[in-house]
Parts: C-alpha cells; structure tokens; sequence
C-alpha cells in the first residue's frame, strides 16, 4: 500500500514555496497529491526570498499568501519536517483558513527579523534556470 492510500488520519498542509506543483520538491514529497486548494489566504505572515526558497515571518496585520493545501499523512509531515529543518530554520505551525474552514499546517520562520528580498504579492516564482 502506498504512502498516499494508507488508512493514516489525514493532516491539511499549507505549500506555497519549492512543496508547490511543479516545483522541485513537490515530485520528492507530495507526487502525485492534487491540491485540494490552490489561492491566496490572508494570514498575519509575510513573505521573504533568499533566491532559493521563500520564509514567512510574523507580520503586523494580515498579508496575501498565494499557496496550495494538500491533505497529508503523518509521515509525510514529518518527511517535510526534516526538509524544512524543523526546529532550526522553520517551525511548523497551526492556522485556521476560512478558505477550507478548518485548521491546517504551515511552515513559518520563528523568533527572527526577516531577511532576503520581500515578496510583497505573496507569490513565490520560480527562477529561469529551475
């Protein structure tokens, strides 16, 4: 039985960097998950390039955040958890979306300024040479 249909409970996610279709690590961790949305959500982050990858930090007041959510098994969340460096680079956080009225995992930065380059529409993009 795969990873994908195995009778695991389920877990939201929240994608809107490399995890996102098409992108690189998307084939690693979620192939062949369809997200089960694909929009912009107001939350209270912001986010930041450092050319490779993007951070959401802690904001005043709410920003767009374009991302993809896609339900998730416990091991695969924990996969994601070692890519994203959990508990060094980001921690993995909880928020309810209105938009899928329910609870969902996201990857944030925690207790830093932000760095890199602001992404003031919420669209992280891929490079030309990905």
């Amino acid at each position: 039985m795969s990873e994908n249909t195995s009778t695991e409970e389920k877990q939201l996610l929240a994608v809107y960097g490399t995890l996102k279709e098409n992108f690189p690590n998307y084939f690693y961790y979620l192939n062949p998950l369809v997200p089960i949305f694909r929009g912009a959500i107001e939350i209270p982050f912001e986010m930041y390039s450092n050319g490779g990858f993007p951070l959401l930090f802690s904001s005043e007041g709410l920003k767009k955040i374009y991302v993809e959510i896609f339900e998730v098994t416990d091991r695969i969340l924990h996969k994601i958890d070692r890519l994203e460096g959990v508990p060094d680079l980001y921690i993995r956080t909880s928020i309810w979306l209105k938009e899928v009225d329910a609870n969902v995992f996201l990857y944030v930065v925690a207790n830093r300024e932000p760095t890199g380059e602001l992404i003031d529409d919420g669209i992280f993009r891929r490079k030309e040479n990905d």
